[in-house]
């Protein structure tokens, strides 16, 4: 079994909105709940040896990275826009990890996973509310088909 890798939707609500000028670690700029409990729950419970965040302005974010305020929400975007941006989280991906091999978490609604199941080992956590995750609820894939096998599950 290869690495798991935690990948983070990043919230709407972010530290900065009366400083945009100012720059925070990307770990620390976003205060969405789901974000929070995603960051400190559902790394932990599921053994995410490493983890970025899913921004819907940058892509793929290294939690180490200073960003500033900003207000884009990717579901509101094209569905031109929501490919080129998986396929850009995708080639970031591909420069650090084997995607066939290693397994991702993601946690995040439908337009953070979309574009990004069907080229990854996965197991997708969807929201439950609008500001709650159920992290045992979970719904797995292998490289974009989904995948309910008992005795090859992905282990946590």
């Amino acid at each position: 079994m290869g690495k798991i890798i935690g990948l983070i939707a990043c919230s709407s609500t972010k530290l900065g909105k009366n400083s945009p000028a100012e720059k925070y670690l990307a770990k620390d700029i976003y205060k969405g709940h789901t974000f929070i409990l995603s960051k400190e729950e559902g790394l932990k419970k599921y053994k995410c040896e490493e983890w970025y965040i899913l921004s819907g302005k940058y892509g793929l974010l290294d939690k180490d990275e200073y960003i500033s305020y900003y207000n884009l929400y990717l579901g509101k975007q094209s569905t031109e826009y929501k490919k080129k941006w998986a396929e850009d989280v995708l080639n970031k991906l591909k420069s650090k990890y084997d995607l066939k091999n290693d397994i991702f978490y993601i946690f995040g609604g439908k337009s953070y996973y979309e574009h990004l199941m069907p080229h990854l080992n996965c197991v997708v956590f969807r929201y439950k509310n609008s500001n709650c995750i159920d992290l045992d609820k979970k719904n797995e894939y292998r490289n974009g088909k989904p995948h309910d096998s008992k005795s090859d599950r992905i282990k946590k």
